[in-house]
């Protein structure tokens, strides 16, 4: 008895459910209820909808089916499948409401087309004044999966997760990658139109060129706020203003990797800016703002400080390797033009305050240079000791070791310019001003180099003597060439005019004290005046 009354139940169970799945066909597929919900689709969002197929399942709930989707003419939006699952209720009411929708294999081509309702459009018939024979009345979550974003010839890839929240979305995830460049976001779109709203972005590795470029491509498609359509045309999706909060582990800009990305971005139509902006690189920090303006060749302002940084490496990706060594600090304020690293580089103008410690220069040979220039000439200039000699031979087999090397540069047209460098070590010190070419890191610069105080008393006493300015023997220099093979050249002819001068001016005033006592004190007193007052030769 009890065997029966179970396959008794079994039996009704599977009447029952085939009943209802007879019902759910009925009630929620053929053409015009595919017509009804295209079209619901369309005055939502103000663009034609395109259903190829439908069809409709009970279980684990009652669900349309619907596939081959497509919005907008030409598609910007495709579905290969969509289902909408509703209560048992829509059965018997007809109405979907706190609907689960869940889409598979969308493809999404930037720009988008705007959602904005009233436009009007249907998506596979025309519209009756009567009821729908199938009515969308809410929505409470969306899915989408294996999703392609498509911008320009980038594309990303992942999953979407949605929440509709009043006139907005709520991004409860998205997670998207291309290539090597991986993403998750969370966050709410206040607005959909304009595309306004707050997200938060964390990722493990981002190519921070890609991302530009897309953000580019997408902000530059899209529509201003409230702009207008276009005759024959269909607008952008318009974006208001998106704020962004990024943590990265590592972002990569063509051969450069920063590590510990922290931004605040904050998207317009016309620009995008990172402000606060904060990363690792070449083993120091980078802090500060960076702001992109959107268009055919984008534009940045670059503000920050660095500090940390290894300037071995920084020069090596500047294309000067072993050029320069140290622990560098700089402020810098730049504007330019480009996403390319290298180009940005060049088109840069603006000012920079950089200052290089505890280094060494290569091939600068500045003691070298005063060694040899001074060693070889001989009677009036004296030559340099064996002392000078040994410190310019170490200088030569490791560089030009120096404690600071600093200067305030103006950067314009691909030229470095500076009034101030400085280059001080324990043998000898540099001032300069000149240019630096930025396209081939070349110098030209001029100033002077003086030996320290204990290698200029260790100099000839005629050295000393004639060409010391404050104890320190002090020369005119120039540093011309490639920051690869600098060229430092003394003016020694320079220095043996001036000691000639020097010594000139030495006899004379010999000569007047000789015959000082000779003279009466009415010229001798005007003489001793004259003398007390002579400028340096």
């Amino acid at each position: 008895m009890a065997r029966k009354l179970v396959l008794g139940a079994v039996i009704a169970l599977a009447l029952l459910g085939a009943g209802a799945w007879v019902w759910a066909r009925t009630v929620l597929t053929g053409d015009n209820v595919r017509t009804a919900i295209a079209s619901q689709i369309s005055e939502a969002i103000g663009h034609p909808v395109m259903i190829g197929g439908i069809g409709a399942s009970i279980y684990p709930r009652v669900t349309v089916d619907l596939s081959d989707v497509t919005i907008g003419e030409p598609a910007r939006v495709r579905l290969g499948s969509l289902h909408v699952g509703a209560d048992f209720g829509a059965l018997l009411s007809r109405r979907i409401e706190h609907a689960a929708v869940r889409a598979d294999r969308v493809r999404i081509e930037l720009p988008l087309p705007r959602i904005a309702a009233g436009r009007g459009g249907t998506g596979g018939g025309t519209e009756s004044a009567a009821a729908p024979p199938v009515e969308i009345v809410s929505i409470d979550e969306i899915a989408f999966r294996n999703v392609e974003v498509v911008s320009g010839d980038r594309t990303l890839r992942g999953d979407v997760e949605l929440v509709p929240d009043g006139s907005g979305v709520r991004l409860r995830r998205i997670a998207l990658a291309a290539d090597e460049t991986s993403i998750e976001m969370t966050g709410v779109l206040s607005s959909l139109d304009p595309l306004e709203g707050e997200i938060t972005a964390k990722g493990t590795s981002v190519d921070f060129d890609r991302m530009l470029s897309f953000l580019s491509e997408f902000s530059t498609n899209a529509a201003p706020a409230g702009a207008a359509a276009i005759e024959g045309g269909e607008p952008g999706a318009a974006v208001g203003r998106l704020v962004f909060h990024l943590t990265l582990g590592e972002a990569t800009s063509g051969p450069l990797t920063l590590t510990g990305v922290s931004a605040t971005a904050r998207v317009t139509p016309d620009a995008i800016t990172l402000d606060p902006l904060a990363f690792g690189v070449f083993g120091g920090r980078y802090e500060g703002s960076m702001r992109l303006a959107l268009g055919d060749t984008p534009r940045f302002a670059w503000k920050a400080a660095v500090s940390g940084v290894d300037a071995g490496a920084a020069m090596a990706y500047a294309g000067a390797p072993r050029t320069i060594s140290g622990t560098l600090a700089a402020r810098l304020a730049l504007e330019g033009a480009g996403l390319d690293m290298d180009r940005a580089l060049r088109s840069a103008r603006g000012t920079l305050r950089l200052d290089v410690t505890d280094g060494t220069v290569a091939n600068l040979g500045l003691v070298r240079t005063i060694v040899m220039a001074t060693s070889m000439k001989g009677g009036l200039l004296g030559g340099v000791t064996s002392a000078a000699r040994a410190a310019s031979g170490g200088a030569a087999r490791e560089g030009e070791r120096f404690s600071r090397l600093g200067a305030t540069i103006t950067l314009a047209e691909g030229v470095m310019r500076t009034d101030d460098l400085a280059f001080q070590s324990t043998d000898v010190d540099l001032t300069a001003a000149g240019t630096i070419t930025v396209a081939t890191l070349t110098a030209d610069l001029a100033g002077r180099v003086q030996l320290s105080e204990a290698l200029s008393k260790e100099a000839g006493s005629d050295l000393y003597r004639l060409t010391q300015d404050n104890g320190r023997i002090t020369l005119p220099a120039t540093v011309n060439g490639p920051l690869t093979d600098l060229a430092v050249r003394v003016d020694v002819g320079d220095a043996s005019r001036r000691a000639i001068r020097n010594r000139a001016a030495e006899e004379a005033q010999r000569a007047v004290e000789r015959n000082l006592p000779k003279l009466p004190e009415a010229v001798k007193n005007p003489l001793k005046g004259l003398i007390r007052r002579r400028p340096p030769g």
